[in-house]
Order: structure tokens, then C-alpha cells, then sequence
């Protein structure tokens, strides 16, 4: 398959397209990420380099109605500029800084905020029938109805199991028990 010919071809595939994890608000209508790749200014622009490089494709592919554009060698410094759809502009430095960096640091100005982990909270305060660690409830005795902790409150004899064996309390074998 001629698609997938050529350096880097992972980041042409559809898995790895959807494995981007900046997506961006609703008011953001264009972004854009100015580097340079001169050999003068290499080393402070590698980050902007990289994040156009590999995360790129994973924001137009999230973003399918925000413009995303990216120039080379028409400014010394990078930076990314975004335009709402207020008029607005926001100016973000990147000078010097990582891929990731920049990415994170998108995600915390313009990302949406994380949706997988907002319905995570929902999923464990909405079901209110499990219990443990991680969970609203802690033990099934805070659960109102039922039995008190055995911490608490001592479970009466004639309610342990210990009890009906040792008082031989359960029926005979064969015959019904109630």
C-alpha cells in the first residue's frame, strides 16, 4: 500500500490519529505555529519543530473545525498564535520548550477539559451500589437499611453462623428448612 510508504509512515495511520489528546474549545476557530529551521536557530526551535512534526496531524484530525497552520523560517523566535471567534487572539511563547511542553501547555490554555475523567467521577458517584476503595461508600454498613459494621456494633448470636453450628439450629439433612 503506497500510503504507507516512506519515513515515519505511523503517523499517516488512523490509530495513531486517534490517540491525540488535545482537543479544543469550541470558541477556537485558528491556530497557528511559527518556527524556524535554519541551522542558526535550530536548537531553541526543535520543540515547535517536533510538535508540528508528530502532533500536528493528531490536532486537525481532533479538530476538524479549527484551521490549524504552520509556518517555517519567517521569524527567529517560535510561537503559536490562536484566533476565537470573539476577535480575539492569544500569543503563547514556546520558545525553548519541548513537544510536550507545548502540548500540555495548549491543553491547559485552550483544551477542553478532560471529558474521560470528568464521566469516570460520574460513573462512581452515580452507582451507588458498589462499595469499596476508590468508591463513595467505603463498606456496605453505610449503606442505610442494612446491617451495622461488625466493628461498630456486635452482630447478635442467633445471626453468626457460628452460632447455628455449634446449637446444631439447622434442620436435618433432606427435610425442608422452613
Amino acid at each position: 500500500m503506497p500510503y504507507l510508504l516512506g519515513k515515519d509512515a505511523i503517523r499517516r495511520t488512523i490509530p495513531y490519529l486517534k490517540k491525540g489528546k488535545l482537543i479544543f474549545r469550541n470558541n477556537v476557530k485558528v491556530v497557528s505555529i511559527h518556527f524556524n529551521d535554519n541551522e542558526k536557530y535550530k536548537e531553541f526551535n526543535k520543540g515547535a519543530s517536533d510538535f508540528v512534526y508528530w502532533h500536528l496531524g493528531q490536532v486537525q484530525y481532533k479538530n476538524p473545525d479549527v484551521q490549524v497552520l504552520w509556518k517555517a523560517n519567517q521569524f527567529p523566535t517560535p510561537f503559536i498564535r490562536c484566533w476565537l471567534d470573539t476577535g480575539e487572539d492569544v500569543l503563547m511563547d514556546v520558545f525553548n520548550k519541548s513537544s510536550e511542553q507545548i502540548m500540555s501547555h495548549l491543553a491547559k490554555t485552550l483544551g477542553q477539559p478532560d471529558v474521560q475523567e470528568s464521566e469516570q467521577i460520574q460513573e462512581k458517584l452515580d452507582n451507588l451500589c458498589k462499595f469499596g476503595a476508590g468508591r463513595l461508600r467505603h463498606c456496605l454498613c453505610e449503606i442505610p437499611g442494612q446491617v451495622p459494621c461488625s466493628q461498630l456494633v456486635p452482630i447478635p448470636h442467633n445471626m453468626r453462623g457460628k452460632y447455628f453450628k455449634e446449637n446444631d439450629c439447622y434442620p436435618p439433612k433432606g427435610s425442608w428448612r422452613y
